[in-house]
């Protein structure tokens, strides 16, 4: 009985631990990324964004050493997201909402599938999550055009809505040509990126171990404040 007690306990903690992951990505994702597409040029915000959510990434992994929990942040992050269609007025299906929720989801089951493959490999850790990282930035550019060209074709409203909405449509997605030049510019820098990031985590003294609950509790709801005040004023 006891031990059933000791493995519910820590089951709760693992789940607010990735309740709280997921939210920080979010807020992350809110914060950073409006501040950044205000002070950067426009192609320049994206990659800072992949290192930055990559990292956190690696950092959860580090933490729990669970190589799953990215998707299931990816799971929260990405919703969070879609409340952009609040601030935009805009549909939920329209592009510009749902494919960075796509990007997140693509980011998300990138690192797990890849950090799944390399996590237990007898090498370096820093170089080990440097390679995860590179890996899950290359893999992610390749799911996100799935889920692009899959779900996202299917629910974005027809291209005469767009128009009159003013929001852009992916049209790189409707050729193999135009695919193939997405990627050629999303996979590599993605893969730098991603790389950066996680083998700055990497290199970091940290160590799996356990939050107390009042702090993922109180750290979820500080990051939801900050996600909803970002995503409204900047």
């Amino acid at each position: 009985m006891r031990r059933l007690s000791v493995k519910r306990s820590e089951a709760g903690i693992l789940l607010l631990t990735l309740l709280w992951f997921g939210v920080l990505w979010g807020a992350v994702e809110a914060l950073f990324g409006g501040l950044l597409h205000h002070l950067l040029p426009p192609r320049y915000p994206g990659k800072v964004m992949i290192a930055l959510a990559v990292g956190l990434m690696a950092y959860a992994v580090r933490r729990t050493g669970k190589p799953w929990i990215p998707l299931g942040m990816a799971l929260i992050a990405a919703p969070l997201k879609l409340f952009s269609a609040v601030v935009f007025a805009l549909p939920v299906s329209a592009p510009v909402v749902m494919n960075p929720a796509f990007a997140i989801l693509a980011q998300g089951a990138a690192f797990a599938l890849v950090a799944g493959v390399l996590q237990r490999r007898p090498v370096a850790v820093p170089l080990r999550f440097g390679l995860i990282g590179a890996g899950a930035g290359a893999l992610q550019s390749l799911l996100f055009v799935g889920l692009v060209r899959g779900p996202g074709l299917w629910i974005y409203p027809p291209l005469t809505v767009l128009q009159e909405l003013g929001t852009k449509f992916p049209s790189w997605a409707l050729s193999a040509s135009g695919i193939a030049s997405f990627l050629s510019v999303s996979v590599p820098y993605s893969a730098l990126a991603g790389g950066v990031g996680a083998l700055a985590v990497g290199s970091a003294p940290l160590r799996a171990r356990a939050y107390r609950p009042a702090f993922l509790l109180a750290g979820t709801a500080l990051c939801l404040v900050i996600f909803f005040l970002a995503s409204w004023f900047i």
